[in-house]
């Protein structure tokens, strides 16, 4: 139910608060539009690359590379190959970026930043450094990306100048696609030096075969020319008889054919590398990117940055939420009281009555006392209409605490009127309640309790007396009657305070004084209104509450912080006795807003 009771308040606390809701909503939303179109515009041009993971051997297309790297990874690799420091400092050297304002690093949001703090960097002047530091500043401006789980990489830069942010995107691709080719020429010429020595190894190996087989047939003159002819070789082992001729022993034949089979494989591997070095020179000369330019970056037209519409519309909605905080921030914490059922949402109070605001003092008036004289001076008057609504108020909250016929709705009934602080008025409507019953014919007795500032004597043209201060200090009793003085206009009987008191108060209020005092009253009045300090100053008036059959808590319209309100009716609410009700009074409303409370 409390959660429905307070969605069902939203409306209300935005409808009181509108003002404050807009002029935050306003402030917040104009400032968000200054600085978005104060900002630079910066276009973003994008260069999108395809990484072809096949073979690119031009020598042989059908040939597979073979390789453990997975696709997957072969592409996140060349995203990270793109991001390197290799290829973005070959494009700010290219794109000649150490001479351009826009990289310099005082014109990002650190340096400038620092330079407006006044702070001096001490950028060295050499060349690394202030590469170094234009590469940061580059870095921030390209965005490389993978598209999804597809062999599509995106490569943009971001510029003030729509025409540089294209020209750099291109620059980095062609940077990368440049050292990737490079990197695989030096591969290959790695590879092909390697295979050099190899084929010099080979070379040297075959050399010394054939001089070894040289040799073994010049030493054996019957071997002599046999070296090319197996069938020679047969014949002078008697293998082969078809001819005749000289004979050579066998193991002589078998070291000659050894060192002949020895010569030939040194051959046939001397080939081969010679072939496959072959090969690599001319694969130095014909090596291609695994990648390629699908769409080059163009000339962005739109900015980038800042998306107006959206910042904007986004803006809009976080102003339109912070009005709507500092709406309810007012409306529940540092804000006054602007509005009926504002009092009741926020102290959980019954609203008595609102009384509209008069012009002049609460005491100082041209023509009378006090603005209490009105109730006498102009009885058919807004404000005597709204004291008299508070009259009905307590009526009907008598009423329903005692049943139909109960003996006790013809007894006295004592009201105290107090509120959170000074200046809400609540000795004003004090004075303006008690003499509303006065005028009624109803015996209405009024006590100024307020001990620490009195001022009821004011508002009846008398001059403080400490009878009743004396009487509570222990001084001997004087008698009911010799307290009381009588209000001349209205026949009102009132007990009035002394000067303020520079002690503790509260201590008189505790004893028993002040309660045989009330029991004597009640004899002989039908009404008694206690004015007391507010519950914020002292704490008299809980002690007070504690006597009386209802409170009426004063708060003044748009003055009376929200904070001490709720503090002081809770205060309240701990103290009174069973059955005694708490009701509000909002005071001194305008009276433009007033009529929609008074029509109710």
């Amino acid at each position: 139910m409390n959660e429905i009771a307070d969605l069902r308040m939203l409306p209300g606390i935005i409808r009181r608060q509108t003002r404050a809701i807009l002029a935050t909503a306003a402030v917040i939303f104009l400032s968000a539009v200054v600085v978005t179109f104060s900002l630079t515009p910066h276009y973003s041009a994008q260069a999108l690359l395809l990484v072809d993971t096949s073979s690119k051997n031009l020598l042989d297309p059908d040939a597979d590379a073979a390789s453990g790297v997975t696709d997957n990874s072969r592409v996140e690799g060349e995203v990270r190959i793109i991001q390197s420091d290799a290829v973005l400092l070959d494009a700010v050297r290219g794109g000649g970026l150490v001479d351009d304002a826009e990289f310099q690093p005082d014109t990002h949001l650190g340096g400038r930043l620092l330079r407006w703090l006044g702070v001096r960097q001490n950028v060295a002047e050499d060349g690394p450094h202030m590469e170094g530091r234009v590469l940061d500043a580059f870095r921030q401006a390209v965005r490389v990306r993978r598209e999804g789980l597809t062999y599509l990489i995106g490569v943009s830069v971001t510029s003030e100048d729509p025409a540089k942010a294209a020209r750099l995107a291109n620059l980095v691709t062609d940077v990368y696609m440049k050292k990737q080719v490079e990197a695989k020429v030096a591969g290959t010429i790695a590879a092909r030096n390697s295979l050099q020595h190899r084929v010099t190894e080979a070379r040297q190996l075959l050399s010394e075969y054939e001089t070894k087989l040289e040799a073994f047939s010049t030493a054996h003159g019957s071997l002599a020319g046999a070296s090319a002819d197996a069938g020679a070789v047969l014949r002078m082992t008697g293998i082969a008889n078809d001819d005749a001729g000289p004979r050579v022993a066998p193991d002589v034949v078998t070291q000659f054919y050894s060192l002949q089979q020895s010569a030939e494989i040194a051959r046939n591997q001397y080939q081969t590398l010679l072939t496959r070095l072959q090969d690599f020179e001319t694969q130095v000369s014909l090596q291609l990117a695994d990648s390629r330019v699908v769409s080059p970056a163009l000339l962005p037209i739109e900015p980038s940055y800042p998306k107006v519409p959206l910042i904007l519309s986004v803006m809009a909605l976080v102003a339109l939420a912070a009005g709507i905080g500092a709406g309810l921030l007012r409306e529940f914490v540092v804000g006054g009281f602007t509005a009926d059922d504002q009092v009741n949402a926020v102290l959980g109070l019954p609203l008595a009555s609102v009384v509209p605001h008069e012009q002049g003092s609460e005491l100082e008036r041209p023509h009378g006392r006090g603005l209490s004289d009105i109730i006498i001076a102009s009885p058919l008057s807004v404000f005597s209409e709204s004291i008299r609504r508070i009259r009905v108020s307590i009526e009907q909250t008598r009423t329903r605490a005692l049943t139909f016929g109960d003996d006790r709705q013809q007894e006295c009934m004592v009201l105290m009127v107090s509120s959170a602080q000074y200046g809400d008025g609540k000795s004003t409507l004090a004075a303006s309640v008690a003499r509303t019953y006065a005028l009624a014919g109803k015996r209405t007795l009024l006590i100024d309790c307020d001990l620490r500032k009195p001022s009821i004597h004011k508002h009846v043209d008398r001059e403080p007396t400490s009878a009743f201060i004396d009487l509570l200090r222990g001084e001997p009793d004087p008698g009911l009657a010799n307290m009381v003085l009588t209000d001349q206009s209205t026949n009102l009987s009132v007990i009035i305070g002394a000067r303020p008191a520079e002690f503790p108060t509260d201590d008189l209020l505790m004893g028993s004084t002040i309660r045989t005092l009330l029991g004597r009253a009640r004899r002989h009045f039908d009404y008694i209104v206690i004015d007391t300090p507010p519950v914020e100053s002292a704490v008299d008036a809980l002690y007070l509450a504690r006597l009386s059959d209802a409170v009426l808590f004063v708060v003044r319209w748009a003055s009376t912080p929200q904070s001490a309100a709720r503090r002081a009716v809770a205060a309240l609410k701990e103290n009174v006795r069973d059955g005694a009700a708490v009701v509000a009074i909002l005071n001194g409303q305008d009276r433009r807003k007033l009529f929609g409370f008074l029509a109710r």
